[in-house]
């Protein structure tokens, strides 16, 4: 499978390898920033499902309960 991560260099690298804990990264490209000034850009992946019978370990978050709103003077990005 190809996977195309896009965001800042700090985001895609932390995406990474987050992707890497789930599924087999085989390869992956250089990071090709977006055209003017932008400071995006993206990288490619290639991955392939894990080796049965190996371990996978995701990180997940709660969708049943309610989340606490941030405070009135922080924004959060999710």
């Amino acid at each position: 499978m190809r996977i195309r991560v896009e965001g800042t260099e700090t985001e895609v690298a932390a995406a990474v390898e987050k992707i890497a804990t789930v599924l087999e990264v085989q390869e992956t490209s250089r990071f090709y920033a977006n055209r003017g000034a932008s400071a995006l850009g993206r990288v490619y992946l290639t991955v392939a499902p894990p080796a049965p019978g190996s371990p996978v370990r995701a990180e997940a978050e709660r969708a049943d309960t309610k989340r606490a709103l941030p405070a009135a003077d922080r924004k959060e990005i999710r």
